[in-house]
Protein backbone atom coordinates (compact mmCIF):
# COMPACT_ATOMS: atom_id res chain seq x y z
CA UNK A 1 0.00 0.00 0.00
CA UNK A 2 1.12 3.64 -0.75
CA UNK A 3 0.29 6.63 1.47
CA UNK A 4 1.03 9.93 0.59
CA UNK A 5 1.78 12.61 3.42
CA UNK A 6 -1.19 14.40 5.42
CA UNK A 7 -1.26 17.96 6.42
CA UNK A 8 0.70 19.19 9.34
CA UNK A 9 -2.74 19.53 11.29
CA UNK A 10 -3.70 16.47 10.47
CA UNK A 11 -0.75 15.04 11.16
CA UNK A 12 -0.86 16.57 14.87
CA UNK A 13 -4.03 15.08 15.13
CA UNK A 14 -2.90 11.68 14.85
CA UNK A 15 0.67 10.50 16.19
CA UNK A 16 1.63 13.73 18.11
CA UNK A 17 -0.42 12.83 20.88
CA UNK A 18 1.92 10.38 21.75
CA UNK A 19 4.39 13.15 22.79
CA UNK A 20 2.31 16.06 22.49
CA UNK A 21 -0.21 14.50 25.00
CA UNK A 22 0.39 11.16 25.94
CA UNK A 23 3.99 11.67 27.60
CA UNK A 24 3.37 15.35 28.36
CA UNK A 25 -0.11 14.81 30.09
CA UNK A 26 1.62 11.64 31.81
CA UNK A 27 4.34 13.53 33.25
CA UNK A 28 2.38 16.83 34.39
CA UNK A 29 -1.69 15.77 34.73
CA UNK A 30 -2.36 13.92 37.87
CA UNK A 31 -5.08 16.37 38.08
CA UNK A 32 -6.90 17.64 34.93
CA UNK A 33 -9.07 20.32 35.12
CA UNK A 34 -12.76 19.17 34.63
CA UNK A 35 -11.86 15.61 33.83
CA UNK A 36 -13.38 14.41 37.18
CA UNK A 37 -16.70 15.46 36.00
CA UNK A 38 -16.36 13.88 32.54
CA UNK A 39 -15.61 10.43 34.28
CA UNK A 40 -18.46 8.15 35.30
CA UNK A 41 -17.87 4.91 37.47
CA UNK A 42 -20.27 2.04 37.59
CA UNK A 43 -19.10 -1.51 39.10
CA UNK A 44 -20.77 -4.77 38.18
CA UNK A 45 -20.62 -7.76 40.36
CA UNK A 46 -19.35 -7.65 43.81
CA UNK A 47 -16.17 -6.56 44.94
CA UNK A 48 -13.86 -8.45 46.61
CA UNK A 49 -13.29 -11.51 45.38
CA UNK A 50 -10.80 -13.41 44.83
CA UNK A 51 -9.09 -11.62 42.04
CA UNK A 52 -10.49 -8.22 42.61
CA UNK A 53 -11.86 -6.09 40.36
CA UNK A 54 -10.83 -5.87 36.11
CA UNK A 55 -11.31 -1.90 35.35
CA UNK A 56 -12.22 -1.45 31.80
CA UNK A 57 -11.59 2.33 30.59
CA UNK A 58 -14.30 3.49 27.65
CA UNK A 59 -13.90 6.58 26.02
CA UNK A 60 -16.09 8.14 23.35
CA UNK A 61 -17.62 11.68 22.14
CA UNK A 62 -20.49 11.72 24.81
CA UNK A 63 -20.58 15.47 23.75
CA UNK A 64 -19.53 17.98 20.95
CA UNK A 65 -19.92 18.27 16.97
CA UNK A 66 -19.55 13.50 16.89
CA UNK A 67 -22.00 13.21 19.83
CA UNK A 68 -24.14 11.45 17.38
CA UNK A 69 -22.08 8.10 17.44
CA UNK A 70 -22.67 7.90 20.80
CA UNK A 71 -26.29 8.50 21.80
CA UNK A 72 -26.90 4.92 22.52
CA UNK A 73 -24.05 5.03 24.75
CA UNK A 74 -25.79 4.85 28.03
CA UNK A 75 -28.09 1.50 26.23
CA UNK A 76 -25.22 -0.31 25.38
CA UNK A 77 -23.18 0.31 28.59
CA UNK A 78 -26.37 -0.70 30.28
CA UNK A 79 -26.59 -3.83 28.50
CA UNK A 80 -22.83 -4.53 29.08
CA UNK A 81 -22.88 -4.21 32.76
CA UNK A 82 -25.99 -6.36 32.86
CA UNK A 83 -24.25 -8.76 30.97
CA UNK A 84 -21.15 -8.76 33.91
CA UNK A 85 -23.14 -8.15 36.56
CA UNK A 86 -22.10 -11.56 37.94
CA UNK A 87 -18.43 -11.27 36.97
CA UNK A 88 -15.55 -13.16 35.59
CA UNK A 89 -14.28 -16.56 36.20
CA UNK A 90 -10.56 -16.50 34.93
CA UNK A 91 -7.64 -18.56 35.60
CA UNK A 92 -9.29 -20.07 38.57
CA UNK A 93 -9.97 -16.71 40.52
CA UNK A 94 -13.37 -14.73 40.37
CA UNK A 95 -13.25 -10.67 39.45
CA UNK A 96 -15.55 -8.11 39.67
CA UNK A 97 -15.91 -6.05 36.18
CA UNK A 98 -15.76 -1.94 36.59
CA UNK A 99 -16.82 0.14 33.14
CA UNK A 100 -15.19 3.71 33.61
CA UNK A 101 -16.64 6.00 30.92
CA UNK A 102 -15.09 8.65 29.86
CA UNK A 103 -16.20 11.84 27.27
CA UNK A 104 -13.63 12.68 24.77
CA UNK A 105 -15.83 15.68 23.94
CA UNK A 106 -15.05 15.54 20.32
CA UNK A 107 -12.03 16.84 21.21
CA UNK A 108 -8.48 14.79 20.69
CA UNK A 109 -6.57 16.63 23.26
CA UNK A 110 -9.58 16.18 25.62
CA UNK A 111 -9.30 12.22 24.41
CA UNK A 112 -5.30 12.12 25.45
CA UNK A 113 -6.12 13.92 29.10
CA UNK A 114 -9.15 11.87 29.94
CA UNK A 115 -7.18 8.60 28.77
CA UNK A 116 -3.88 9.79 31.47
CA UNK A 117 -6.08 10.18 33.66
CA UNK A 118 -7.77 6.94 33.74
CA UNK A 119 -3.99 5.32 33.70
CA UNK A 120 -2.83 7.90 36.94
CA UNK A 121 -5.95 8.01 38.64
CA UNK A 122 -8.08 4.91 37.96
CA UNK A 123 -5.58 2.42 36.79
CA UNK A 124 -7.45 1.04 34.32
CA UNK A 125 -6.21 -2.52 33.09
CA UNK A 126 -8.27 -2.10 29.99
CA UNK A 127 -9.22 0.37 27.47
CA UNK A 128 -11.92 0.77 24.66
CA UNK A 129 -12.75 3.28 22.24
CA UNK A 130 -14.95 4.61 19.71
CA UNK A 131 -16.22 6.89 17.27
CA UNK A 132 -13.82 8.37 15.01
CA UNK A 133 -10.20 8.88 15.14
CA UNK A 134 -10.51 12.69 17.19
CA UNK A 135 -10.63 9.90 19.90
CA UNK A 136 -9.70 6.79 18.69
CA UNK A 137 -5.60 7.56 17.42
CA UNK A 138 -5.19 9.52 20.96
CA UNK A 139 -6.44 6.73 23.13
CA UNK A 140 -3.89 4.11 21.18
CA UNK A 141 -1.37 6.48 21.67
CA UNK A 142 -1.88 6.61 25.88
CA UNK A 143 -2.58 2.74 25.55
CA UNK A 144 0.51 2.34 23.95
CA UNK A 145 2.89 5.04 26.08
CA UNK A 146 1.22 3.34 29.85
CA UNK A 147 1.36 -0.34 28.52
CA UNK A 148 -2.45 -0.91 28.58
CA UNK A 149 -4.25 -3.16 26.22
CA UNK A 150 -6.67 -1.38 23.95
CA UNK A 151 -9.29 -2.36 21.61
CA UNK A 152 -10.62 -0.02 19.29
CA UNK A 153 -13.57 0.83 16.70
CA UNK A 154 -15.45 2.85 14.56
CA UNK A 155 -11.96 4.63 12.28
CA UNK A 156 -11.20 3.10 9.48
CA UNK A 157 -8.31 1.26 10.19
CA UNK A 158 -5.88 2.92 7.75
CA UNK A 159 -5.99 6.18 9.57
CA UNK A 160 -4.86 4.46 12.53
CA UNK A 161 -2.53 2.27 11.50
CA UNK A 162 -0.09 4.67 9.03
CA UNK A 163 1.74 7.69 10.15
CA UNK A 164 1.68 10.43 7.55
CA UNK A 165 4.74 9.82 6.26
CA UNK A 166 3.20 6.17 5.03
CA UNK A 167 4.76 3.89 7.16
CA UNK A 168 3.05 1.60 9.61
CA UNK A 169 2.98 2.38 13.32
CA UNK A 170 4.50 0.12 15.72
CA UNK A 171 1.80 -1.18 18.25
CA UNK A 172 2.23 -3.39 21.33
CA UNK A 173 -0.87 -3.15 23.01
CA UNK A 174 -3.83 -1.40 20.79
CA UNK A 175 -6.23 -3.38 18.10
CA UNK A 176 -8.42 -2.18 15.71
CA UNK A 177 -11.68 -3.51 14.51
CA UNK A 178 -13.57 -1.55 11.99
CA UNK A 179 -13.77 -1.34 8.00
CA UNK A 180 -10.89 0.19 5.95
CA UNK A 181 -11.05 3.47 4.00
CA UNK A 182 -9.81 1.17 0.86
CA UNK A 183 -12.18 -1.41 0.79
CA UNK A 184 -15.19 1.42 1.06
CA UNK A 185 -13.60 3.22 -1.54
CA UNK A 186 -13.64 0.16 -4.08
CA UNK A 187 -17.22 -0.76 -2.85
CA UNK A 188 -18.30 2.60 -4.04
CA UNK A 189 -16.37 2.23 -7.43
CA UNK A 190 -18.12 -0.78 -8.27
CA UNK A 191 -21.50 0.68 -7.49
CA UNK A 192 -20.74 4.13 -9.71
CA UNK A 193 -19.31 2.21 -12.65
CA UNK A 194 -22.67 0.68 -13.23
CA UNK A 195 -24.50 3.90 -13.71
CA UNK A 196 -24.76 6.25 -16.97
CA UNK A 197 -22.74 9.58 -15.89
CA UNK A 198 -19.97 11.73 -17.26
CA UNK A 199 -17.08 9.97 -14.43
CA UNK A 200 -16.58 12.89 -12.91
CA UNK A 201 -16.47 12.56 -9.08
CA UNK A 202 -16.36 15.58 -6.32
CA UNK A 203 -14.69 15.26 -3.20
CA UNK A 204 -16.50 17.09 -0.38
CA UNK A 205 -13.47 16.58 1.99
CA UNK A 206 -12.97 17.96 5.03
CA UNK A 207 -9.25 19.45 7.15
CA UNK A 208 -8.99 16.48 9.18
CA UNK A 209 -7.49 13.08 9.02
CA UNK A 210 -10.96 11.23 7.68
CA UNK A 211 -10.98 13.69 5.14
CA UNK A 212 -7.19 13.37 4.07
CA UNK A 213 -7.47 9.42 3.94
CA UNK A 214 -10.69 9.49 2.48
CA UNK A 215 -9.07 11.80 -0.54
CA UNK A 216 -6.04 9.72 -0.73
CA UNK A 217 -8.05 6.78 -1.59
CA UNK A 218 -11.16 7.94 -3.68
CA UNK A 219 -8.00 9.45 -5.83
CA UNK A 220 -6.13 6.63 -5.92
CA UNK A 221 -9.68 4.46 -6.99
CA UNK A 222 -10.73 6.74 -9.02
CA UNK A 223 -7.58 6.96 -11.20
CA UNK A 224 -7.23 2.83 -11.59
CA UNK A 225 -10.82 3.50 -13.09
CA UNK A 226 -8.64 4.42 -16.23
CA UNK A 227 -9.28 7.50 -18.93
CA UNK A 228 -12.09 9.41 -18.86
CA UNK A 229 -12.27 9.48 -14.80
CA UNK A 230 -11.75 12.48 -13.03
CA UNK A 231 -11.66 13.64 -9.16
CA UNK A 232 -12.81 16.89 -8.26
CA UNK A 233 -11.50 18.10 -5.09
CA UNK A 234 -13.47 20.87 -2.54
CA UNK A 235 -10.04 21.69 -1.19
CA UNK A 236 -9.61 21.26 2.96
CA UNK A 237 -11.97 23.11 4.31
CA UNK A 238 -12.78 23.35 7.96
CA UNK A 239 -15.28 21.77 10.36
CA UNK A 240 -18.61 24.09 11.21
CA UNK A 241 -18.02 25.42 7.57
CA UNK A 242 -21.57 27.93 7.26
CA UNK A 243 -20.90 28.73 3.56
CA UNK A 244 -20.30 26.01 0.73
CA UNK A 245 -21.27 28.36 -1.82
CA UNK A 246 -17.54 28.14 -3.43
CA UNK A 247 -17.36 24.43 -3.25
CA UNK A 248 -20.50 23.83 -5.01
CA UNK A 249 -19.93 26.49 -7.37
CA UNK A 250 -16.55 24.35 -7.89
CA UNK A 251 -18.66 21.45 -8.64
CA UNK A 252 -21.30 22.39 -10.92
CA UNK A 253 -18.38 24.16 -13.32
CA UNK A 254 -16.46 20.89 -13.33
CA UNK A 255 -19.95 19.02 -14.36
CA UNK A 256 -19.42 17.04 -11.26
CA UNK A 257 -22.52 14.18 -11.66
CA UNK A 258 -20.60 11.69 -8.62
CA UNK A 259 -20.52 13.32 -5.26
CA UNK A 260 -18.29 11.43 -2.67
CA UNK A 261 -17.86 12.97 1.38
CA UNK A 262 -17.12 12.55 4.36
CA UNK A 263 -17.76 15.17 6.68
CA UNK A 264 -19.32 15.31 10.58
CA UNK A 265 -23.42 15.33 10.26
CA UNK A 266 -24.26 19.26 10.72
CA UNK A 267 -22.06 20.40 7.68
CA UNK A 268 -23.49 17.95 5.39
CA UNK A 269 -26.78 18.58 6.12
CA UNK A 270 -25.69 22.26 5.43
CA UNK A 271 -24.00 21.50 2.36
CA UNK A 272 -26.27 19.78 0.91
CA UNK A 273 -29.13 21.89 1.62
CA UNK A 274 -27.28 24.79 -0.24
CA UNK A 275 -26.43 22.39 -3.11
CA UNK A 276 -29.93 22.07 -3.62
CA UNK A 277 -30.93 25.76 -2.98
CA UNK A 278 -28.06 26.42 -5.86
CA UNK A 279 -29.00 23.68 -8.38
CA UNK A 280 -26.13 21.30 -7.93
CA UNK A 281 -27.82 17.63 -7.92
CA UNK A 282 -25.52 14.90 -8.84
CA UNK A 283 -26.52 11.78 -10.07
CA UNK A 284 -24.84 9.49 -7.16
CA UNK A 285 -23.96 10.94 -3.60
CA UNK A 286 -21.92 8.33 -1.58
CA UNK A 287 -21.77 9.95 1.87
CA UNK A 288 -19.31 8.41 4.38
CA UNK A 289 -19.69 8.92 7.98
CA UNK A 290 -22.79 11.83 7.48
CA UNK A 291 -25.32 9.80 6.83
CA UNK A 292 -25.25 6.86 9.06
CA UNK A 293 -27.66 8.27 11.20
CA UNK A 294 -31.55 8.61 10.97
CA UNK A 295 -31.48 11.96 12.89
CA UNK A 296 -29.32 13.21 9.97
CA UNK A 297 -32.08 11.75 7.55
CA UNK A 298 -34.59 13.20 9.14
CA UNK A 299 -33.47 16.72 8.83
CA UNK A 300 -32.93 16.44 5.46
CA UNK A 301 -36.32 14.87 5.04
CA UNK A 302 -36.94 14.72 1.18
CA UNK A 303 -33.46 15.82 0.38
CA UNK A 304 -32.16 12.40 1.52
CA UNK A 305 -34.15 10.72 -0.90
CA UNK A 306 -31.55 7.73 -2.52
CA UNK A 307 -28.48 9.48 -0.83
CA UNK A 308 -25.86 6.53 -0.60
CA UNK A 309 -24.34 5.55 2.92
CA UNK A 310 -22.64 2.88 3.81
CA UNK A 311 -23.80 0.25 6.16
CA UNK A 312 -22.15 -1.37 8.88
CA UNK A 313 -24.66 -3.06 10.94
CA UNK A 314 -28.13 -3.85 11.23
CA UNK A 315 -30.87 -5.67 13.40
CA UNK A 316 -30.67 -8.13 10.11
CA UNK A 317 -27.37 -9.12 10.95
CA UNK A 318 -27.59 -12.91 11.99
CA UNK A 319 -25.42 -12.61 15.06
CA UNK A 320 -25.89 -12.13 18.81
CA UNK A 321 -24.02 -11.23 21.68
CA UNK A 322 -21.15 -13.52 23.31
CA UNK A 323 -22.38 -11.75 26.33
CA UNK A 324 -25.61 -12.98 27.09
CA UNK A 325 -26.97 -14.31 23.29
CA UNK A 326 -28.92 -11.32 22.65
CA UNK A 327 -29.77 -11.08 18.67
CA UNK A 328 -29.22 -8.38 16.69
CA UNK A 329 -32.63 -7.90 15.82
CA UNK A 330 -33.66 -7.88 19.72
CA UNK A 331 -30.40 -5.70 20.15
CA UNK A 332 -32.46 -3.31 18.17
CA UNK A 333 -35.96 -3.63 19.27
CA UNK A 334 -34.86 -3.77 23.01
CA UNK A 335 -33.29 -0.23 22.63
CA UNK A 336 -36.31 1.09 20.44
CA UNK A 337 -38.72 -0.22 23.41
CA UNK A 338 -36.25 1.72 26.68
CA UNK A 339 -35.98 4.68 24.50
CA UNK A 340 -38.25 5.53 21.99
CA UNK A 341 -35.46 5.44 19.28
CA UNK A 342 -34.36 4.04 16.38
CA UNK A 343 -31.22 1.96 16.34
CA UNK A 344 -27.94 3.43 14.88
CA UNK A 345 -25.30 1.52 13.44
CA UNK A 346 -22.77 2.89 15.78
CA UNK A 347 -24.55 0.76 18.51
CA UNK A 348 -23.45 -2.77 17.59
CA UNK A 349 -19.94 -2.24 16.94
CA UNK A 350 -19.89 0.36 20.54
CA UNK A 351 -21.40 -3.02 22.17
CA UNK A 352 -18.86 -5.33 20.46
CA UNK A 353 -15.58 -4.52 21.49
CA UNK A 354 -16.55 -5.13 24.75
CA UNK A 355 -17.17 -8.56 23.52
CA UNK A 356 -13.66 -8.79 22.51
CA UNK A 357 -12.39 -7.13 25.46
CA UNK A 358 -14.04 -10.08 27.32
CA UNK A 359 -12.91 -12.41 24.97
CA UNK A 360 -9.43 -11.55 25.23
CA UNK A 361 -9.34 -11.05 29.00
CA UNK A 362 -10.89 -14.46 29.63
CA UNK A 363 -8.25 -15.77 26.82
CA UNK A 364 -5.00 -14.03 28.41
CA UNK A 365 -5.13 -16.68 31.73
CA UNK A 366 -4.55 -13.57 33.76
CA UNK A 367 -6.85 -10.10 33.30
CA UNK A 368 -3.56 -8.10 35.40
CA UNK A 369 -1.00 -9.16 33.18
CA UNK A 370 -0.97 -6.66 30.43
CA UNK A 371 1.23 -8.60 27.59
CA UNK A 372 -0.76 -11.80 28.39
CA UNK A 373 -3.84 -9.96 27.25
CA UNK A 374 -2.19 -8.16 24.89
CA UNK A 375 -0.71 -11.39 23.44
CA UNK A 376 -4.33 -12.62 23.55
CA UNK A 377 -5.71 -10.29 21.39
CA UNK A 378 -3.15 -11.16 19.04
CA UNK A 379 -4.39 -14.51 18.50
CA UNK A 380 -8.04 -13.63 18.97
CA UNK A 381 -10.79 -15.05 16.47
CA UNK A 382 -14.75 -14.94 17.54
CA UNK A 383 -18.05 -13.92 16.85
CA UNK A 384 -19.86 -10.85 17.99
CA UNK A 385 -22.99 -9.34 17.71
CA UNK A 386 -21.64 -7.19 14.51
CA UNK A 387 -20.29 -11.16 13.07
CA UNK A 388 -16.79 -12.58 13.37
CA UNK A 389 -13.77 -11.03 13.84
CA UNK A 390 -10.22 -12.43 13.64
CA UNK A 391 -6.52 -10.52 14.26
CA UNK A 392 -4.75 -13.36 13.28
CA UNK A 393 -5.14 -12.94 9.14
CA UNK A 394 -5.05 -9.01 8.91
CA UNK A 395 -5.15 -7.01 6.39
CA UNK A 396 -2.55 -5.57 8.61
CA UNK A 397 -1.21 -6.80 12.22
CA UNK A 398 -3.49 -5.50 14.78
CA UNK A 399 -6.44 -5.13 12.30
CA UNK A 400 -9.46 -7.16 11.87
CA UNK A 401 -11.06 -5.81 8.87
CA UNK A 402 -15.38 -5.49 8.68
CA UNK A 403 -17.27 -6.16 5.66
CA UNK A 404 -19.48 -3.85 4.92
CA UNK A 405 -22.69 -3.02 2.73
CA UNK A 406 -23.92 -0.31 0.81
CA UNK A 407 -27.64 1.05 0.71
CA UNK A 408 -29.83 4.17 -0.05
CA UNK A 409 -31.73 6.17 2.04
CA UNK A 410 -35.74 6.18 1.30
CA UNK A 411 -38.77 6.60 2.60
CA UNK A 412 -40.78 3.72 3.48
CA UNK A 413 -43.88 3.43 5.29
CA UNK A 414 -43.98 7.57 5.87
CA UNK A 415 -39.96 7.33 7.62
CA UNK A 416 -36.72 6.96 5.95
CA UNK A 417 -34.98 3.86 6.30
CA UNK A 418 -31.02 2.59 4.61
CA UNK A 419 -32.48 0.11 2.13
CA UNK A 420 -29.36 -2.33 1.04
CA UNK A 421 -28.18 -1.95 -2.20
CA UNK A 422 -25.02 -3.68 -2.69
CA UNK A 423 -24.09 -6.92 -0.29
CA UNK A 424 -20.96 -7.88 -2.36
CA UNK A 425 -18.65 -8.20 0.89
CA UNK A 426 -21.28 -9.21 3.43
CA UNK A 427 -23.92 -11.75 1.41
CA UNK A 428 -25.59 -13.25 4.80
CA UNK A 429 -27.47 -10.06 4.70
CA UNK A 430 -30.27 -9.76 1.69
CA UNK A 431 -30.02 -7.10 -0.83
CA UNK A 432 -33.41 -4.86 -0.45
CA UNK A 433 -33.17 -2.58 -3.58
CA UNK A 434 -31.22 -1.52 -6.42
CA UNK A 435 -29.59 1.38 -7.47
CA UNK A 436 -31.46 4.53 -7.86
CA UNK A 437 -30.03 7.97 -8.87
CA UNK A 438 -31.06 11.42 -7.46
Amino acid sequence: MTNSPMSSRSQLSRRGFLGAAGVALGGGLASVAGCSSALKSSTSGSSGGSGGAIKIGFISPETGQLSVFTQSNAYVLGQVRSALAKGLTIGGKKYSVEIISGDSQSSSARAAAVATQMVQQDSVDFFVATATPETVIPVSSQAEASGVPCVLTICPWEQWYYKSSGAPNTFKYSYMYFLGTQEETKLFASVWQTASTNHVVGGLWPDDVDGAGFQKYITKQVDSLGAGWKVVPSGAYTDGLSDFTPIISKFKTAGVEILHAVPIPPDFITFWRQAHQNGFTPKIASISKALLFPSAADALGPLVENVMSPLWWTPAFPYKSSLDGTTASDFAANYKTATGNTWTQPMGFNYAVFEIAVAALKASGDPKDAGAVAHALSTLKGEAITGAYDFTTGPVPHVSQVPELLAQWRSVSGRYELVVINNSLLPAVPVAGSLELL
